[in-house]
């Protein structure tokens, strides 16, 4: 279901906050929030703020490395650098906040799906609606992530035979997991009044949400040794149906290949 409670007050009023600061400030042209800083209703005590800054050219560099531009900066405990544009901000209190300052031919670097500008000095609005429209990811062919699918599980499998357990646990448990959502996602809707809640960036968000029953066996298989969480999430994407007598067949390559 949707949340439906409200979101707390000091979520609220740390947006408030940001807002204001950046009307106020001369050298920014937009303030643009994303995913639950946007839409808010989704919000709840776990909540980060996401968001992207845009400023005047020549200016990011200075609101990158002098952060007294956001709410209650003296509040700061660490501020590691993550991307060229973007950083990640922890609070005292323990609230985190993530976002990227893009100078304003930067501004299509971004991408987006949720969002909301409620600060724009120009034509911000207009520009994040044309990101968000190719934003959107290639269309999904149930051959192809199949096919991928099954070449991760082959590559990762040989990879814990030599002994390489962290990266081969990764490729299941990321990388194979993700296309097992995609093909969930392909095989069934999710449950009633959930479809909007999809995050088209993450097929990793909301799953426990959107598909609770199948979330919560591919969470039991993620737990399990890598060969073994590996043969049950082939026996799970095989289980949904949507496959053809065809790509079934490959999947019998990898049962050989493996002496499964």
């Amino acid at each position: 279901m949707v949340r439906s409670e409200t979101p707390p007050v000091e979520f609220l009023a740390f947006i408030e906050d940001l807002n204001r600061s950046a009307q106020e400030n001369p050298n920014v042209l937009g303030l643009v929030l994303v995913g639950s800083t946007a839409e808010t209703f989704r919000a709840d005590e776990w909540s980060d703020h996401d968001f992207f800054l845009i400023v005047k050219t020549g200016y990011g560099e200075k609101f990158r490395n002098n952060l007294a531009w956001l709410p209650a900066p003296e509040e700061i405990a660490f501020s590691p650098r993550e991307t060229d544009h973007g950083l990640k901000v922890v609070y005292r209190n323990g609230r985190v906040i993530e976002f990227a300052v893009f100078e304003d031919e930067e501004l299509e670097l971004a991408s987006v799906n949720s969002w909301a500008v409620p600060t724009d000095k120009t034509n911000i609005t207009e520009r994040v609606q044309a990101i968000q429209a190719r934003t959107n990811p290639r269309p999904f062919i149930l051959e192809d992530e199949w096919s991928l699918f099954l070449a991760t599980i082959l590559i990762a499998i040989g990879r814990a035979r030599r002994g390489e357990l962290l990266i081969a646990g990764q490729g299941i448990r990321t990388r194979a997991l993700n296309y097992a959502l995609g093909i969930l996602r392909a095989a069934k809707p999710p449950i009633d009044d959930t479809a909007e809640l999809e995050d088209n960036l993450d097929r990793f968000r909301r799953v426990e949400i959107q598909y609770p029953e199948e979330a919560k066996i591919l969470n039991d298989i993620s737990e399990m040794p890598v060969e073994e969480g590996a043969k049950a999430i082939l026996e799970f994407v095989i289980g949904l149906g949507v496959l053809s007598e065809d790509q079934l067949s490959w999947a019998a390559v990898v049962k050989r290949r493996l002496d499964w």
